[in-house]
């Protein structure tokens, strides 16, 4: 009997230990959304960072990674010769979402017999504009991306010595893959507030059947644009990505992140009074540490309607942001081409 024992005792035991092993996350995956935290958050800033890593002089971060392979590769995906804007059109009167100075002001001037010229103003960063930013648009420390220093590069005539969207004037054609929260969750839009976590992006992968990869834009669709026509604009919490996505960027090594909205998540209960956690945390993390593009604003809905008509999920995208010398990123009109 107590040899019995004795032997039952040890198969329990290894049976707790492969239960446990089974339990434990592989090396680099993230934890659940729930136990994130902002200590988390804080440890990754090092773990993280692509700082040299495409050399001391490297301004184009994770974009390396759009060779000229993975722009032939995107080409390769268009199928149907379906091109769509990705831009809503530039507001023309301020509201809760769009501040006095991101009004597009079309100011026309010189009305001639024969012609006339006019003159644009706006301040495109913010909720309104579809825009990318540039890499010295956030810092951290007094130090840009990849080390440079905001003391020695950034001044109120030149603008960003570097870090600048200059980096980009060449323009971008990469493969984009569409990540529709909306029809994952059987919804017509995701509320206001509402944390787009790791979890949300790999169960849509998984229904899909397509993820991001090297070089990609992520591209998120939250149905900002349907929602703001049903019921007007409501600007104080947005159904962004979540901290528990830093992560899974990091591992994908995309090129740029997207989004119909800001893309930070907003309310952030916990994380706006976390000491060391700055304004827009995913913004930090991909424009300072990781080197990761940002386009924002985007109007995706036509886009998201042909995708799922075609049941296709990726497609070419393109876009170039204006050549402004010192810039800290430009309005878009990024164009999906499936």
């Amino acid at each position: 009997m107590a040899h019995r024992l004795r032997w039952l005792l040890a198969v329990g035991l290894l049976s707790a230990n492969l239960f446990a092993i089974f339990l434990q996350r592989a090396p680099g995956q993230n934890k659940s959304s729930a136990t994130v935290t902002p200590a988390d958050y804080l440890k990754w800033r090092n773990e993280f960072k692509n700082w040299g890593r495409w050399g001391a002089a490297d301004q184009r971060g994770a974009s390396n990674l759009i060779t000229a392979e993975k722009s032939l590769s995107a080409v390769r995906l268009v199928k149907n010769g379906i091109v769509i804007s990705l831009a809503h059109a530039v507001p023309q009167k301020a509201d809760p979402e769009v501040a006095e100075g991101s009004v597009f002001h079309r100011i026309t001037e010189n009305i001639g017999p024969f012609n006339t010229i006019d003159r644009y103003q706006v301040s495109y960063h913010g909720l309104a504009l579809a825009h990318m930013d540039a890499f010295c648009h956030f810092f951290l420390e007094g130090k840009m991306y990849n080390g440079y220093s905001v003391a020695d590069n950034l001044t109120p005539e030149t603008g960003c010595k570097k870090d600048d969207i200059m980096s980009w004037r060449d323009g971008v054609v990469t493969r984009a893959v569409l990540y529709d929260m909306p029809q994952l969750k059987g919804v017509d839009w995701i509320e206001p507030g509402t944390p787009i976590t790791r979890a949300d992006l790999e169960a849509w992968e998984k229904k899909s059947g397509v993820k991001a990869g090297p070089g990609d834009v992520i591209m998120l669709y939250v149905g900002r644009w349907k929602r703001r026509t049903a019921k007007g604009p409501y600007p104080n919490a947005i159904p962004g990505y979540f901290a528990d996505v830093i992560p899974l960027l990091k591992e994908r090594e995309v090129a740029f992140v997207g989004h119909d909205f800001n893309i930070d998540w907003s309310p952030r209960p916990g994380w706006g009074e976390a000491e060391g956690i700055p304004v827009n945390p995913i913004h930090q993390a991909v424009l300072n540490w990781m080197g990761v593009g940002i386009v924002e604003n985007l109007d995706l809905e036509r886009a998201v309607e042909t995708a799922r008509r075609l049941k296709r999920y990726e497609f070419m995208l393109t876009f170039a942001p204006l050549p402004v010398e010192g810039g800290t990123g430009s309005p878009l009109n990024p164009l999906a081409v499936f």
